[in-house]
């Protein structure tokens, strides 16, 4: 990934040829576009018309990589040849280079093409001058005959043919080890109130963006992380932007408190980014059919109600799934073999509003925890034990985490993202970090993710983009009384606490975006992540 300063304009070509050409006549490529910020298409490709020019400016010492597409959408063979055109200085400097990327000198900047192909061309501009360079990127065409082949293309004046090569090492990229393949997507940012240039470099079918590490995730939103935070000791009611920690795939980057740059707009509803999962994937909560404020009390900002499970007596009712009641063992109980009322709620909304619309390839299959481990110390709590089954009373890991021993909060709540058993890993066809026990890639937020966004056990909190003014669930079990199953929540104040898994709550479902999605947008409130199809 490349960063180049505010004023270095890093743009995806498409060098469109369209209209009517006649026999003999030359058209050349793009419309002008201002160097601060670009508007892209739905591919993250950058289209250009005829009978214009585009030009880029590269900084000394920099280099800038791109592909122009050369399309033919006439009705016959065109040739094409293209070429550049020094703006400032008039002349090229030494030590500046503009090339096409060929690691076997295929030229691709000049040829033919039939109606309806294209050829895509990689290319740099290298300038190891101590010079800032203005230079013009153009293409002049013409319907191809014996007499007017690809060497027979007229240029204007001070237009170069380009005809040089570099090899994809010399460009500057390692990972592109096929030229043909090798494509780039770059996008303008800001990060901290300054505008940067983000560029990958990737190999498979041009057009198609390249999956991204969680921390190219958050470079390519445009943020950075303000440090590791694994505990929390309060309610957060002020921006306090991204924190880190470890979650089943790697690092994992969480918004936290009355953060306003964390809104997507996906398949028709609004959602709030809860992090960026380890794997480079984005964790989103429902949020409701319009953008809500932080702070605002809304019941759109929910799917319906239910109960977590419309039966309460027994250890198997805190799972998201369970096996059987009045079983005799721990894994007969947390068996995934059943599913909870909640969980046929959030998968009739997701097969509705995701699958049957044309949306689930967008969405990652990721865990979502039920955590389901007993607490190490769930004999410590008066009256409890750590058999996990039928009516036997048992305190399960994420109280721990919140509740002493004596049912006092803990002053300071540790926030845990990993999963600790594999069949409390809620996924679909991950059987490597997950269950695979999910129809849908779809669950709920948990109360880790919650504390990590700003909520607190026992504290009201209507600051955090989180608060919604309404009960809903989160996916974590808190203990089995001996007469009743309970799991944790968000209350309409705010603050996180436990309720009866019978007891009717707001539904709210979680899902996580693929990590090779195409987003516009700046992620507020009127100009949200728009997830691009």
């Amino acid at each position: 990934m490349k960063f180049i300063k505010k004023y270095y304009l890093l743009l995806l070509l498409i060098i469109t040829l369209t209209g009517s050409v006649i026999y003999g006549t030359y058209a050349m490529f793009t419309t002008s576009i201002e160097t601060d910020m670009v508007n892209m298409d739905t591919n993250m490709v950058y289209k250009f018309k005829i009978n214009g020019t585009q030009e880029l400016k590269v900084s000394a010492g920099s280099k800038l990589r791109f592909n122009a597409e050369v399309e033919n959408d006439m009705s016959g063979t065109i040739s094409y040849g293209m070429y550049y055109k020094t703006i400032s200085p008039t002349t090229l400097p030494s030590g500046a280079i503009i090339a096409q990327v060929s690691d076997d000198l295929t030229v691709l900047a000049k040829g033919t093409l039939t109606s309806g192909s294209t050829k895509t061309v990689p290319m740099v501009i290298k300038n190891t001058s101590d010079s800032d360079i203005t230079v013009e990127i153009g293409v002049r065409t013409g319907y191809a005959t014996e007499s007017q082949g690809v060497d027979d293309i007229i240029y204007n004046d001070g237009e170069i043919p380009i005809t040089s090569f570099q090899t994809s090492e010399e460009a500057g990229n390692d990972s592109c080890t096929s030229t043909v393949e090798c494509t780039s997507e770059c996008e303008s940012r800001q990060v901290n109130d300054e505008w940067k240039e983000i560029c990958y470099c990737y190999t498979g079918n041009p057009g198609s963006p390249p999956p991204r590490t969680s921390s190219e995730m958050l470079a390519y939103l445009g943020l950075t992380s303000n440090g590791t935070k694994t505990s929390v000791t309060g309610v957060s009611t002020t921006n306090e932007g991204i924190y880190q920690t470890t979650d089943d795939y790697g690092t994992t980057y969480y918004f936290r408190g009355n953060v306003t740059n964390n809104y997507v707009k996906f398949a028709g509803y609004y959602f709030r980014i809860v992090r960026i999962n380890g794997d480079g994937s984005i964790r989103l909560i429902y949020d409701g059919t319009s953008a809500h404020a932080n702070g605002e009390s809304s019941s759109d900002r929910q799917i319906g109600t239910s109960a977590y499970n419309s039966s309460y007596n027994d250890n198997a009712y805190i799972g998201y799934m369970y096996g059987s009641t009045g079983a005799s063992s721990y894994s007969a109980t947390h068996a995934n073999t059943n599913n909870s009322t909640i969980k046929t709620s959030v998968d009739n909304w997701y097969k509705t509003n995701i699958e049957d619309k044309g949306y689930s390839d967008k969405v990652a299959d990721v865990v979502y925890c039920n955590d389901r481990q007993i607490a190490a110390d769930s004999s410590s709590y008066s009256g409890y034990g750590s058999l996990g089954y039928g009516t036997n009373k048992t305190v399960y890991a994420p109280s721990s985490r919140l509740y002493t021993t004596g049912w006092a909060w803990e002053s300071t709540q540790e926030i845990k993202m990993t999963c600790s058993q594999k069949n409390d890993a809620f996924t679909v066809d991950d059987v490597e970090k997950g269950n695979g026990a999910l129809t849908y890639p779809v669950g709920l937020i948990t109360i880790d993710e919650v504390l990590a966004g700003g909520g607190f056990e026992g504290t009201s909190n209507s600051s955090y983009y989180l608060y919604t003014g309404q009960y809903y669930w989160t996916m974590s079990p808190s203990v089995f009384s001996g007469n009743d199953a309970y799991v944790f929540y968000v209350s309409s104040s705010g603050y996180i606490s436990n309720f009866s898994v019978s007891n009717t709550g707001v539904v709210r479902p979680v899902l996580s975006l693929k990590s090779d999605v195409t987003l516009s947008g700046t992620g507020t409130q009127s100009d949200p992540w728009i997830v691009q199809e």
